[in-house]
């Protein structure tokens, strides 16, 4: 992809050709403005932003401790500072964006307070990153020369991570967008920023520290490589190093590029997805644009697959199968994944940005207070709000979007199968052979043969998905927390035993074959339960017919020795959940009923769970439910579930 870019002197020509780059009209340029706001797709959303920053005039900007910062350290609580430092960003982001829509020095002095507030801080890394050995993509990091679980950062020594990087963009952009303005007023600041900018992030990324997203494994090389080129294009005037800038980061972004599967399979979940695939357009775009040079991206196979490999998995609206550290809801990066549509031409992808354009813009417009989420911020910063007015236009709805019935992803071992192409509606159906071995995925749960049942668009046999992150999320003890651990999903326990994270533990002998009107995927789950396997096995079939929209779930067991438990958990979302004298448990949705009937297992019980993550307490809402399941007649060694629309 980048391999022909990285020439020091076609980038030096390009920006010699490129002198009057301008990806963006400044707040000076008010016809450009007006159009935007006065877009018809766009109207909603603007009003949104500039009730968002109405509300903040009166609004104290949260504070930043030096005791919140400590919380990571002393009691492994990421939520406290994240929440207010995220909440900075999202909420200076929206000011200025409000400032650019009606240009009369409204929000200018509100912006100037975030501004400040946000220099002041004493690290723009946030703490879960800045610590040696705290968190898998901090490599490289030497542990505090004074006292390892020192818990506040070592001066001089912060670590480039995502949102140091997201937090120059933004200030980059916010000068680049409100120059005329600042220089106008408070020239001080805006070299101050400048400055800044250079410190604390384009002098670490030239310096002869490395970091772990050099090695291209992950979403952290697209999202930190996009935000460090942006602010460089727009903060670096000579070209000699803006040039060296671009080629620095260019290789571990083609090391990214070739970490993707040929199908354009993102293992990390849609969620993750969002973030890397939006940043890898955005990177495109900064090279193309500001260098001239010409990647040829839609003629790339691979980066065509990447760009549409969100599509299968949206089951309707702002909902995505979720696995692993994947969440339910998303909020897609519209303004960066409107680019990609554009790139590769792509009328679905466009077609499911519009969409969420208008969702998210009616639902920001009916609830323009402050929110929690971190999700939901990061995906609202300035980077975002720019290019949602000045790159969506790019791509209208000029399809209507479908599904194919049967999908196989065959580098994620992930069947998804519907009744209905028409997302969000019918039966539909998620389901994963895969493999719980960090290494493969460093997101990954125990959750070989899990599978997820949707119905009309409603999530009903669910997967928890991402809790809140936390000191203990990415350490020895990940896989001891319930929703991370086999217990917290639809997968048996055999003989008391749960499935284990590690090499090896894998599916294996996975197949799936779509003939007809019947899907089918099949696994022998044994080496995710058995570091010795053998000749055991844990065979689970599951199958789905498109024509009478109904699944089957069936369990295959020999291990060679006596079976003396076999257990079934079934998680379901908030809803009524019935149990016939037959046995069968039936499911409301919101129109419909789903039946579950087992096959030679019985109801032990139905548990309703409290939820106090506020993860998932953001997605699910206050409970869940489990649905206990256990074998009848152990000798058979053969137990079931089939799952139908009543």
């Amino acid at each position: 992809m980048f391999k022909d870019a990285m020439k020091i002197e076609k980038l030096l020509k390009g920006l010699s050709e490129n002198r009057d780059w301008k990806p963006f009209p400044g707040i000076q340029d008010r016809s450009q403005w007006k159009a935007a706001a006065g877009d018809p797709h766009l109207q909603v959303a603007a009003q949104a932003i500039v009730a968002v920053a109405d509300l903040l005039l009166d609004q104290q900007i949260d504070p930043l401790t030096g005791t919140m910062y400590m919380n990571f350290m002393t009691n492994g609580d990421r939520l406290l500072y994240e929440e207010n430092y995220f909440r900075r960003r999202y909420e200076l982001s929206h000011l200025v964006i409000a400032e650019c829509l009606k240009a009369d020095g409204t929000y200018l002095p509100k912006i100037i307070d975030y501004l400040w507030e946000i220099l002041g801080e004493i690290s723009w890394c946030v703490p879960a990153h800045n610590f040696a050995g705290q968190h898998d993509m901090v490599m490289f990091k030497q542990s505090n020369p004074w006292k390892q679980d020192d818990p506040l950062p070592v001066p001089g020594d912060d670590y480039l991570d995502l949102f140091a990087c997201e937090t120059a963009a933004t200030l980059a952009e916010t000068c680049y967008l409100l120059k005329h303005t600042l220089l106008e007023t408070v020239p001080s600041l805006y070299y101050r920023i400048q400055g800044e900018i250079d410190r604390r992030t384009l002098r670490l990324l030239e310096g002869p520290k490395h970091y772990g997203w050099y090695l291209g494994r992950n979403n952290w090389t697209a999202w930190c490589a996009h935000n460090l080129l942006l602010a460089a294009c727009y903060t670096v005037e000579d070209d000699q190093r803006l040039a060296a800038i671009a080629l620095k980061l260019m290789v571990p972004m083609q090391r990214f590029f070739d970490t993707i599967e040929p199908s354009g399979a993102c293992i990390e979940g849609p969620g993750y997805w969002v973030v890397s695939a939006g940043r890898l357009a955005g990177f495109v775009s900064l090279v193309e644009e500001r260098f001239g040079i010409d990647l040829k991206a839609g003629d790339n196979e691979k980066f065509r697959n990447f760009g549409e490999h969100i599509l299968p998995l949206n089951i309707g609206g702002n909902l995505f199968v979720n696995f692993a550290d994947g969440s339910l809801k998303i909020d897609l990066d519209q303004g960066l994944l409107s680019r990609y549509a554009s790139l590769i031409g792509s009328d679905q992808l466009s077609d499911l940005i519009g969409d969420d354009i208008a969702r998210s813009a009616r639902h920001k417009l009916a609830n323009p207070g402050r929110g929690r989420g971190r999700n939901d911020y990061a995906r609202q910063f300035l980077v975002h709000l720019t290019r949602l007015f000045f790159w969506t236009p790019e791509n209208r709805k000029s399809a209507t979007r479908t599904c194919e019935k049967s999908v196989w992803l065959a580098d994620m071992q992930m069947m998804i199968a519907r009744s209905d192409e028409k997302p969000g509606a019918g039966l539909m159906l998620s389901a994963i052979a895969g493999s719980n071995d960090p290494e493969v995925n460093h997101h990954s749960h125990n959750d070989v043969g899990h599978f997820s049942v949707y119905l009309d668009g409603e999530p009903m046999i669910i997967d928890l998905g991402q809790g809140a992150y936390s000191r203990a999320t990415f350490t020895e003890t990940r896989y001891d927390m319930w929703h991370i651990s086999s217990k917290g999903h639809n997968v048996p326990a055999v003989n008391g035993r749960l499935q284990f994270a590690g090499k090896g533990a894998q599916a294996r002998d996975v197949s799936y074959r779509h003939e007809g009107a019947k899907s089918v995927l099949s696994l022998d789950a044994s080496p995710a339960y058995f570091s010795d396997r053998g000749s055991r096995h844990m065979v689970r079939h599951i199958g789905f017919d498109h024509e009478k929209a109904e699944i089957e779930i069936r369990d295959e067991i020999d291990l060679g020795e006596p079976l003396s438990r076999f257990e079934l958990p079934i998680y379901v979302s908030d809803r009524k959940i019935t149990v016939g004298a037959d046995g069968a448990c039936r499911i409301y949705g919101k129109d419909r009923v789903m039946v579950v009937t087992p096959f030679n297992l019985r109801v032990t019980g139905i548990e309703q769970i409290e939820i106090s993550d506020p993860r998932h307490l953001e997605v699910w809402g206050p409970r869940v439910f489990k649905i206990g399941f256990e074998a009848v007649d152990l000798e058979t060694a053969a137990f079931g579930l089939s799952i139908e629309i009543d």
